[in-house]
């Protein structure tokens, strides 16, 4: 019997202090039990931290034994790329190149430096010797194989179909001797049509931006690789047909015109929506998606690309242009807008025709040559300017053939669209105050206003009235930006 436990006879009639000793003990019963369990519970715990002890020490020792090597790697990286940056010198694209201007950053070649570019230079040189030895070594059938397709242009296709399967073997043969063969998207049919699809290697598309989308289809369908440059804030493509027609086929056919029907879409906008790289660029019209820009200018000197960045670029352009001499400018005088008053028939304006004639004459008289382009927004200035140029006594016959001249070089800013020379006269036209129409048409896209200034390379001139063309849209830029002559 255990110490202070009732006897027998209380217990059994349930006494009092057995009642209150019998609950002491299972209260201490309980509470063993519990100690025990909580001391298991411990003994586990201890057991599995001792074991995650052991665990954490091996993986702080591994730890360092990887530190050490990452130390070692990262020490043999950083060497390597210090001694990258030496070589590749401003190439190098690193955290640095970001915090550089946007001008240097646009003006970097990536990862090229000059002796690189040597290289390449000496590898491309290497390829067309080897190119030109080929072609000494395979002369005869190579003759033989131009000539049947000379044969092909200048007549029918081959006399079977045998032979007409061999059609892109000739073709193969001319590209081995001339690399590049430019034509019109209106030829492409007539010229390749006997070819099937992907039968060319590489289609190089320059003024995108003005093509129609359908126009290129043929071309696209038979290459196999595609280079598409253009700008869809130069001029857009020419559409004969009416709005409202080309919006009822697209409805008709199911297609979205605003993504597919031009002058909205062209070659260069299904292009861009195409392409995996891409910028995004804020405009006053909403933001504008193009693929892979290239912003660095090269051809046109102020105040002609500050005019072209503010009007269509949101001042986003790179000035890589260096400062070079102009006749011309030196004889006409630095760009100014020459504020030409007179009253006009229809949009052509005599009065500014006559200036620009004397112009011409200043050049001829002084012997500089006329290079430059005479611009204008409208149809009736261009045919007004060209029969003032061709029949004018003041302008002397002689080196220049101006009937020629101006046929080549009077013409509407449509016509000019890829042609650049020393200098522009933008001849402005529709002077009167009931022709705000024409003028607000003209300066309501930044289109035809970035085309005409940036076809000079050296000076703009223009003419016309200051006072009914500066608030005319993005007029008011060339206000702005061109001082008075």
């Amino acid at each position: 019997m255990s110490q202070g436990r009732p006897g027998f006879w209380a217990r059994l009639f349930r006494r009092k202090h057995a009642i209150a000793w019998a609950d002491a003990e299972r209260s201490r019963h309980t509470a063993v039990q519990q100690a025990s369990k909580e001391t298991e519970r411990l003994q586990a715990s201890a057991k599995d931290a001792h074991r995650q002890a052991v665990q954490a020490r091996q993986a702080h020792e591994a730890a360092i034994v990887r530190q050490r090597e990452s130390g070692a790697v990262l020490q043999g990286a950083t060497t390597r790329i210090e001694a990258a940056r030496v070589a590749i010198g401003p190439g190098m694209i690193d955290p640095s190149h970001f915090k550089r201007s946007r001008h240097e950053q646009q003006m970097t070649a990536p990862w090229l430096n000059a002796a690189t570019q040597a290289k390449r230079d000496d590898v491309f040189i290497a390829a067309m010797v080897l190119h030109k030895a080929f072609l000494d070594a395979a002369a005869k059938p190579l003759r033989h194989n131009l000539g049947a397709l000379m044969q092909v242009f200048g007549g029918p296709s081959l006399p079977d179909d045998a032979k007409n399967a061999l059609l892109p073997d000739l073709w193969t043969s001319l590209f081995l001797v001339v690399p590049v063969v430019s034509t019109t998207f209106a030829s492409v049919e007539r010229m390749f049509g006997s070819l099937p699809a992907e039968a060319l290697g590489w289609l190089l598309i320059d003024e995108a931006g003005q093509a129609v989308p359908q126009a290129a289809v043929g071309a696209m369908m038979r290459t196999r690789r595609a280079v598409v440059v253009g700008d869809p804030v130069q001029v857009e493509p020419v559409v004969t047909l009416p709005n409202t027609l080309t919006h009822a086929i697209c409805r008709d056919f199911g297609v979205d015109p605003d993504c597919f029907n031009a002058p909205e879409a062209s070659v260069q906008t299904l292009a861009d929506a195409a392409t995996p790289f891409m910028a995004e660029f804020p405009g006053r019209d909403g933001s504008r998606t193009v693929g892979v820009p290239l912003l660095v200018h090269r051809r046109c000197a102020e105040p002609m690309f500050g005019i072209s960045n503010a009007v269509a670029y949101e001042n986003l352009m790179v000035q890589a242009k260096a400062p070079k001499a102009s006749a011309i400018r030196d004889l006409l005088g630095p760009s100014a807008w020459f504020d030409v008053q007179g009253p006009s028939v229809g949009h052509w304006c005599p009065a500014e025709g006559q200036f620009v004639l004397s112009l011409l004459g200043r050049l001829v008289r002084a012997g500089v040559a006329p290079d430059l382009y005479i611009v204008t927004p409208f149809v009736a200035v261009q045919n007004g300017m060209r029969a003032l140029v061709e029949g004018s006594g003041a302008l002397p016959p002689g080196a220049t053939d101006w009937a020629k001249w101006a046929h080549e070089r009077v013409g509407t800013v449509h016509t000019v669209q890829g042609r650049e020379a020393e200098a522009v006269i933008f001849v402005l036209g529709s002077p009167d105050p009931q022709q705000a129409g024409a003028r607000g048409w003209a300066g309501k896209a930044p289109n035809l206003l970035n085309v005409a200034v940036t076809r000079s390379k050296e000076a703009l001139y223009v003419v016309g009235s200051r006072g009914a063309w500066r608030g005319a849209g993005n007029f008011q830029v060339l206000d702005q930006r061109l001082p008075a002559g």
